[in-house]
């Protein structure tokens, strides 16, 4: 194959958009590396991935153009032209080898390699043909984790960096990083196998459920109100929590003490919730915490919007953030968590099963900086708006309507 590199021309069409030369160019680098997962060789890589980039020129006009100004529209796009192109590669490649094989065979005797033993069977070609996509579903994976806890694992297992240099970097112990790595790899076993369960299933991977036993309830997330919880026990550390298959986590605790004996997965939420509201809430009105893994005093903070070190689901919202100095730990819990631990909003949610979050903003509240925040019942108009001091978290007023 050629090795001349592929340069946009710009053509008369005036609803081409005008950096789109540019945004090709810095995918090309992306299909170069998609392919040579591929074919295991760079140099063919580089020629499918400039074969892509041709076929993604000819047909620009198949290109649905409401999604044009989204670049990852454009990756998946031109991620699907490459997969065939592979795909074609790679019949033709094993095709030629065939028959490559088959003249060797008939010139040099019986001991080259028969054209049965070189074709690959059709599943060693789907699976080199679906890298692309297990490695699109751990990024989702990965994006649904805490930013703090994703890093750990990015340095760790993709960038492939040390314990050491990771701790330098982060300004974390070594100890403190190995308990972080360990809850990285729980939260995103979770995620894989409860928010991504369907499409891990649809690659062939099964997740073992000897430690982690899973229950769908009917119980409808109060933060999206889209999805249903997925009640899980994780037999690793001894926690059992409640997840939802449209957005993120509602509670997990590992203190069975809580709800000794109860089968409900309903009062177990309950509980969790109340134990949880206590033990975020306490710092706010009387200035002591307590870590949540050691049991020491620990430190906490309230942070603004974007500087948690660790977030949940929302992470453009504000919250508070506890820290030990004891054992390393440090967690937040964010606006949305924050107020429906309360308890108005636990009775607010029994009385309107089926609610949704309405996201913080702010107001200002007899002269001083607050925040909004609250749940709407999707079945009728209830209301109930939490309004929380912006510096101190603490609670300003209650209003249901």
């Amino acid at each position: 194959m050629s090795q001349e590199i592929f340069t946009l021309t710009p053509m008369q069409n005036t609803t081409t958009p005008p950096t789109l030369e540019t945004l090709f160019a810095g995918e090309r680098g992306r299909l170069v590396r998609l392919c040579t997962r591929f074919t295991g060789n760079v140099d063919v890589a580089e020629d499918l991935a400039q074969e892509t980039l041709l076929e993604a020129w000819r047909h620009l006009h198949t290109f649905d153009q409401e999604n044009a100004t989204q670049p990852e529209n454009w990756s998946r796009w031109l991620s699907a032209i490459a997969h065939n192109v592979c795909k074609r590669w790679v019949r033709e490649h094993y095709h030629n080898a065939a028959h490559i094989a088959l003249f060797a065979a008939t010139v040099e005797g019986d001991d080259e390699p028969s054209l049965v033993d070189l074709l690959p069977g059709d599943e060693t070609i789907e699976i080199e043909l679906e890298r692309e996509e297990m490695a699109h579903l751990l990024d989702r994976a990965l994006a649904l984790l805490p930013p703090s806890v994703r890093e750990v694992l990015i340095e760790r297992y993709i960038n492939e960096s040390s314990h050491a240099e990771i701790s330098e970097r982060l300004g974390l112990s070594e100890d403190a990083l190995v308990q972080r790595l360990h809850r990285g790899k729980l939260a995103l076993r979770r995620v894989i196998s409860t928010q991504l369960g369907d499409e891990v299933t649809a690659f062939g991977i099964t997740i073992a459920n000897d430690d982690q036993a899973q229950l769908a309830t009917r119980i409808w997330c109060p933060l999206c109100g889209k999805g249903q919880l997925i009640k899980y026990y994780d037999a690793s550390d001894n926690r059992t929590g409640f997840t939802c298959p449209e957005c993120w986590h509602v509670a997990s605790l590992s203190s069975p003490n809580i709800w000794q004996g109860i089968k409900s997965p309903k009062v177990i939420l309950a509980r969790q919730l109340s134990w949880l509201g206590d033990h975020y809430w306490r710092p706010i009105h009387t200035q002591q915490a307590t870590c949540i893994e050691c049991g020491y005093s620990a430190d906490y903070s309230i942070y603004q919007s974007y500087y948690a070190p660790v977030q949940y689901s929302q992470n453009d919202q504000p919250g508070i953030c506890i820290s030990c100095a004891h054992c390393g730990h440090v967690e937040a819990n964010g606006l949305p968590h924050m107020t429906l631990d309360i308890p108005e909003a636990r009775q607010f949610w029994r009385q309107h099963p089926r609610m949704r979050w309405l996201p913080g903003h702010e107001i200002d509240y007899a002269g001083r900086p607050a925040l909004v925040s609250g749940f709407q019942s999707i079945s009728d108009a209830a209301r109930l708006d939490v309004i929380i001091d912006q510096a101190t978290f603490k609670i300003l007023s209650i209003r249901e309507r």
